[in-house]
């Protein structure tokens, strides 16, 4: 019973059952992040059933500059708060792909017997100080409230430039200060692994 709770509880957010009319303002969103909301590889991330606030926050922050991007920020700056928020819920209706039933961490098979990328996804490595992705991002990355967005079956490109962004400070805006000291932790090789991994979760 807990269990079932706690998945509606994450889960929730993204089962939105009628799809609203796309906002004018979305009609330039959706050359690179698609009608689906889902993005493109190497072009744009998967922003589909993403909390509002949480997709309204980066738009700020991309205007702001707290977050350093050369397409996302010209766009953001043509977007005025009722632009913003027409847009956020437009893609946070959107349905999305999630893992069915995701593993809690002690549904797990042991950690030797996993992936580099699944084993830091679920256990971290508490030798180095270095929490589990899941840890707030939820079972399989299915994301958490507002804050924590989806990982799972998000694009490993996308991942990697974010982590690689985080360790290098031109991603800089983060409500609890967690990502920067997770991600300088990271090898080249464990960010590979750990994209890699949400990658291959929920469908696209």
């Amino acid at each position: 019973m807990t269990r079932t709770i706690l998945l509606g509880a994450l889960l929730g957010a993204s089962a939105v059952p009628v799809m609203a009319e796309m906002p004018a303002q979305a009609a330039t969103c959706v050359s690179c992040h698609q009608a689906s909301g889902l993005g493109m590889a190497n072009v744009a991330p998967s922003i589909a059933g993403m909390p509002a606030p949480y997709l309204a926050a980066q738009l700020r922050h991309f205007q702001q500059g707290e977050r350093d991007n050369a397409i996302m920020k010209p766009m953001a700056m043509m977007l005025d708060d009722a632009g913003i928020e027409a847009v956020s819920q437009w893609f946070a209706g959107l349905p999305v792909p999630l893992p069915e039933n995701p593993a809690f961490r002690g549904e797990k098979p042991a950690p030797h017997t996993m992936t580099t990328g699944e084993r830091l996804a679920y256990q971290g490595d508490w030798q180095r100080n270095l929490p589990s992705c899941v840890a707030c991002h939820g079972p399989e990355g299915v994301g958490v409230g507002e804050v924590f967005p989806r990982l799972a079956g998000q694009h490993a490109d996308y991942i990697e430039s974010q982590l690689r962004a985080w360790q290098s400070g031109s991603r800089a805006a983060d409500p609890h200060g967690l990502m920067a000291p997770v991600a300088k932790k990271l090898t080249a090789e464990e960010i590979t692994a750990v994209a890699s991994y949400f990658a291959s979760l929920g469908g696209q």
